[in-house]
């Protein structure tokens, strides 16, 4: 699969988001419109255009969240796929609580 990056980019959003939860609390370093939460929400091709826009955007932000998505482009074209990977495969697990070497150390 030609997938990592954009699991990748998902891992980082999904990350990003439970950091904001407890324990973490900590505040938020993506923009609310462009969150974890934003993707959840939607299906179909609203989801995969949603996604699309995410990335351009993230990418246009100053500091290291610009630098993470510059040139980020979106590869799975399938909104289908895109809702799997979010929901089923990447949702449900708590990523933040693994150790460091199962996640590749992010965040």
């Amino acid at each position: 699969m030609a997938y990592t990056e954009q699991i990748t980019f998902l891992l980082f959003l999904k990350m990003a988001h439970e950091l904001t939860k407890p324990p973490y609390s900590k505040p938020p370093i993506v923009p609310a419109k462009y969150n974890w939460d934003s993707l959840l929400r939607l299906e179909g091709d609203d989801l995969e255009i949603h996604y699309r826009h995410c990335l351009e955007e993230l990418g246009k932000q100053k500091g290291m969240l610009g630098e993470i998505f510059k040139k980020a482009r979106p590869d799975i074209q399938n909104p289908a796929t895109l809702r799997r990977l979010i929901v089923d495969l990447i949702e449900p697990v708590k990523w933040s609580s693994m150790e460091a070497d199962v996640k590749g150390g992010y965040l």
